[in-house]
């Protein structure tokens, strides 16, 4: 028997359209984006320090959270930047006075009326009041007044207290 090569099947040689298979790709990117987007910090500057005063320095490591705002400067008592007492030092039942007399009363009124608001917030919408408040203070403050002023915050419910410094740099 004789070969007969036109019945013998060839290989195709010629170059021909390649696809790509973009499943798996989009799997891949779909991963990275899902990795980024967790490890992404949006955490900028939750506090912003008031101008007239200067914080102290400290070596702290933990980040600020977002919680209601006490500014204690050189010349007045704010609270989310609301004049709450002008001119603290000046007021002599302020730094003057017995050990049962701590409460500054206008700061405490104030502290009061949020910490009411907050709890009418948590019964309407289930938003947890934590009683956070972060205390900016001039680090040429009394510490007596600084006293005060933490001990007026505990007694308006606020007694998760932080103190916010500068991260000192080596």
């Amino acid at each position: 028997m004789a070969f007969i090569p036109s019945k013998i099947k060839k290989h195709n040689t010629r170059v021909g359209k390649a696809s790509l298979n973009l499943t798996s790709m989009m799997d891949m990117f779909t991963i990275i984006l899902v990795f980024l987007l967790k490890t992404y910090s949006t955490e900028g500057q939750l506090i912003s320090p008031s101008e007239h005063l200067e914080l102290p320095k400290s070596t702290v490591q933990k980040a600020p959270e977002v919680a209601l705002d006490v500014v204690v400067t050189r010349k007045e008592i704010l609270v989310n930047d609301k004049p709450v007492l002008v001119e603290p030092r000046d007021d002599p039942y302020i730094l003057v006075g017995d050990e049962f007399d701590k409460v500054i009363t206008p700061l405490y009124n104030r502290l009061l009326t949020y910490s009411k608001e907050a709890k009418k917030m948590e019964e309407l919408y289930g938003t947890e009041f934590t009683g956070k408040v972060t205390i900016q203070g001039d680090y040429r403050l009394p510490f007596k007044l600084l006293v005060k002023i933490m001990y007026t915050c505990g007694q308006a419910e606020y007694g998760n207290m932080r103190l916010v410094v500068y991260k000192k740099t080596e």
